[in-house]
């Protein structure tokens, strides 16, 4: 039987229009081309949810460590809009 690891990390953004282009930014990212894991990605008024789920711990990882890079991408792309 094998285990499967899960994290759900949530972030919160000053304006809920700023949570939904960061969820639509990384819709894409749900479906891994591998398929060793799988994210869910949803907004709540300010705070954007993700799921992750994936076959192992080290897959796991992966997947929250790149999408956690895109969300850093997505906040720097927000402040140059801003500035």
């Amino acid at each position: 039987m094998a285990i499967r690891s899960e994290a759900v990390v949530e972030m919160v953004f000053p304006a809920p229009e700023l949570a939904r282009k960061a969820m639509l930014a990384l819709k894409p990212e749900e479906v891994s081309p591998g398929g060793r894991s799988s994210a869910r990605i949803s907004v709540r008024r300010k705070i954007l949810r993700l799921e992750v789920e994936a076959r192992d711990t080290p897959s796991l990882r992966a997947a929250l460590n790149s999408l956690l890079r895109l969300i850093t991408v997505v906040r720097d792309m927000m402040e140059l809009e801003e500035g």
